[in-house]
């Protein structure tokens, strides 16, 4: 039935068409589509059409019940309900309406415009102007659910709205905010971007700060729309204390990358008469042939800003250039640095603050013959001083020491499959390094450096299968490394923390920089476990130490490699199916002492997730160490209901038997608004001496301008 009516309406268009009148003057009868169930033609000029109507023009949808079409007056007179999509973002529900043939003007009634999806704007009558603006009189706005005889959470009303299209903004005269159907403010004009625009001039969310060094604070950001691939928001903060600053951040985007910058400006009680703040800038770009080059900027007036300001506890800073490019078989890496640190024990200007170094590697294969990696490098480092001494910071360097230098290195190594599964495998280093030292009263001059280093290792994998599917294999390793023994220990800027762990139990050399080679026979002894089951547990185990036939002091004592017999090294990681993982890196002692320990946990759960981690490091001089760290740490999230999310961090000092800094959030969420509550407490640290605790508090309303709304619960009774 319905399809004979839709050939009938067709057959009406046609004639229409075809009628002496000239209907090309019809937008309707030339660019329209009309189907009904029922349709009725009085005289030349009037069309009218029944049952389950649409019209559809220019992507544009009309539904209706009744639609009365006079060509002559090139008007739609609509009976409802009625729901008029533009196909786009854009729904109109109405009970009648009185409209132009292209549907793009007219007056709807008892209109309720439902944009994105998300915010609800409901008049008495609605304005349709040029298919662009839709103005609306005695106006109420929310994103709020609305259930039958209730009223939204939030909600705006006000004389007059105006939606802009194609601007994509919402134009409010005489608003008033309600909260739970309380007025709370008052706002003679207002603007606020409809839910389509993510990005758009005009102020953000503010959020309300409340700490103990500066009291009670507020943050009005206000975000500029300087183009489609750039922006930039500027955050006034003031405090009660009289504290006033400005944040800024700038963002930019490129065919080929991207530029960040942060940072503040900042007057306050804290240091009195000094203007303080901090900037930190990054960028990264894609250079021809794969190259990528990084930008780094970073620096901070004070020791204390950061941590006052509730920021970060960033203490050293970094300003760097660098090209790199990684693949396969070569990696590429150029670089120009410099350090500033704000920590109380350092000094910049006796600290390497300057370094410039380059490194090419390429791997080649030569089949059966083994594989061959081959490197070049070359470095600098200066300091600001130019005392040729070791002065006030008694660190047995120079204080003005510089070191340039370059150096070749290459390994050769070749594996085999022996009897019984044993796993062979030879490996040859050679390298070669030159170093002119500067304004070094003790080692000033030239340095040359050669050493050949050979190898060999033995590996035997056991492995058994069950009957249940899971698998365990074990693996003994026995390695053999030949080296010249030397103890000379002229300088080391580039290496003095060695970490000593599964990743380098059998490599050549432990240290990370170019400064100091290992050297001296020596064994490394090791053994790996692992186990997999069907039903996603993982485990592996490690172990294993080193055995040296040369007791030159070449480590530290925290290294754990300093002795002939060097401590054990444990380490493991277990992973239960995503649910649990553990993960320890520990080196002890033969007496059973621990020497280092790392330690972490993690459990996720559909409502609960909670990690911890330990960490203990003793206190050591060369590894620029002052005092021993044994510091836990805890970090929670829980599901507290359908709308509540918590989340809870600590650190406790062990050393001190005090709390270092602790934090509370929570975060209330629904269809319409999310509400933020935190509370942290930083204690006294090297950087600062004064406690702060922070209070703060934002409140979004979601359904605007890039803040999508949420799920929205269904209406019960």
């Amino acid at each position: 039935m319905r399809a004979r009516a839709i050939w009938a309406v067709l057959a009406a268009i046609f004639a229409l068409i075809a009628a002496p009148m000239q209907a090309q003057d019809s937008a309707l009868a030339e660019n329209a589509r009309l189907i009904a169930d029922n349709l009725a033609i009085s005289g030349d000029d009037i069309l009218v059409a029944s049952g389950n109507v649409e019209v559809f023009h220019k992507g544009t949808r009309l539904a209706a019940r009744k639609i009365v079409y006079d060509r002559a007056l090139k008007r739609l007179l609509v009976e409802g309900p009625i729901v008029l999509d533009d196909g786009l973002t854009v729904t109109i529900l109405a009970t009648a309406a009185d409209m132009s043939d292209d549907l793009r003007d007219g007056l709807i009634s008892s209109a309720q415009m439902i944009i994105d999806g998300q915010l609800q704007v409901t008049a008495g009558a609605l304005q349709r102007v040029e298919g662009r603006y839709s103005a609306m009189n005695t106006v109420a706005a929310s994103s709020c659910q609305i259930c039958q005889g209730g009223q939204p959470l939030w909600e705006i009303r006000a004389k007059r709205v105006v939606h802009d299209t194609v601007e994509k903004q919402l134009y409010f005269t005489g608003a008033q905010f309600r909260l739970g159907g309380v007025p709370l403010a008052y706002f003679p004009r207002l603007r606020l971007a409809d839910p389509t625009l993510k990005r758009a001039t005009g102020f953000l969310i503010p959020k309300v700060e409340v700490t103990s060094t500066l009291g009670f604070g507020i943050k009005t950001p206000y975000f500029i729309a300087l183009g489609p691939h750039k922006d930039l928001t500027l955050t006034p903060y003031a405090a009660s204390s009289g504290a006033r600053s400005v944040e800024l951040r700038y963002r930019q985007a490129f065919a080929t990358g991207s530029v960040t910058i942060t940072g503040a400006a900042t007057k306050d009680s804290l240091l009195a008469g000094q203007l303080r703040g901090y900037v930190l800038a990054s960028g990264s770009f894609q250079l021809p042939r794969n190259y990528t080059l990084s930008l780094r900027a970073e620096t901070v007036s004070d020791a204390g800003y950061f941590t006052g300001y509730g920021l970060t506890e960033k203490d050293r800073f970094v300003t760097s250039v660098e090209i790199a490019r990684a693949n396969r078989d070569q990696f590429v890496k150029a670089r120009i640095l410099g350090f500033y640190s704000v920590r109380p024990a350092d000094d910049n200007t006796t600290q390497p603050s300057q370094i410039a170094d380059f490194e090419r590697q390429q791997r080649l294969n030569f089949g059966t013959l083994g594989e061959a990696n081959l490197a070049v490098y070359a470095s600098a480092r200066e300091r600001a001083s130019t005392s040729p001494v070791d002065g006030t910071d008694a660190d047995s360097a120079a204080d003005g020491r510089d070191v340039r230098g370059y150096g070749l290195r290459g390994t050769w190594q070749k594996g085999a499959v022996l009897p019984m599964g044993l796993l062979a495998n030879a490996q040859i280093g050679l390298r070669a390094d030159n170093y002119r030292v500067q304004q070094d009263a003790l080692f000033a001059g030239d340095y040359q450096r050669s050493m050949a280093t050979f190898a060999t290792e033995l590996r035997w994998p056991w492995m058994k299968a069950t009957s249940e599917g899971a698998v365990h294999t074990i693996e003994p390793i026995a390695q053999m490394v030949l080296a010249p023994t030397r103890a000379d220990r002229l300088f080391n800027d580039d290496s003095a923390l060695v970490e000593f762990d599964e990743g380098n139990l059998f490599a050549l050399n432990r240290f990370p920089g170019t400064d100091r080679v290992e050297s001296g026979t020596r064994a490394n002894i090791g053994l790996n476990y692992t186990y997999l089951d069907a039903a996603g547990l993982r485990a592996r185990l490690s172990f294993g130490r080193v055995l040296s036939s040369s007791n030159a002091v070449q480590f530290s004592a925290a290294s754990g490699l300093r002795n002939m017999r060097s401590d054990w090294l444990v380490a493991g990681q277990l992973d239960m199916n995503n649910r649990l993982g553990v993960t320890l890196r520990s080196l002890w002692t033969e007496g059973g002492e621990v020497r280092k320990l790392e330690l972490r946990g993690a459990v996720t759960g559909a409502a609960t997730g909670v990690s911890m981690g330990y960490l203990y490091a003793p206190a050591d001089t060369d590894e620029d160490r002052k005092a021993t760290i044994s510091e836990i740490t805890l970090f929670g999230t829980q599901k507290l209901s359908d709308r509540w999310n918590g989340s809870l961090s600590s650190r406790y000092d062990v050393v001190s038997s005090r709390q270092s800094s602790s934090a509370l959030a929570l975060v209330y969420l629904n269809e319409c608004m999310q509400v933020d509550l935190s509370l942290s407490r930083s204690f006294a640290s090297s950087t600062t001496v004064t406690p702060n605790t922070t209070f703060g508090f934002s409140v979004t309303l979601l359904g605007f301008g890039g803040n999508a709304a949420g799920v929205a619960e269904q209406c019960r009774g």
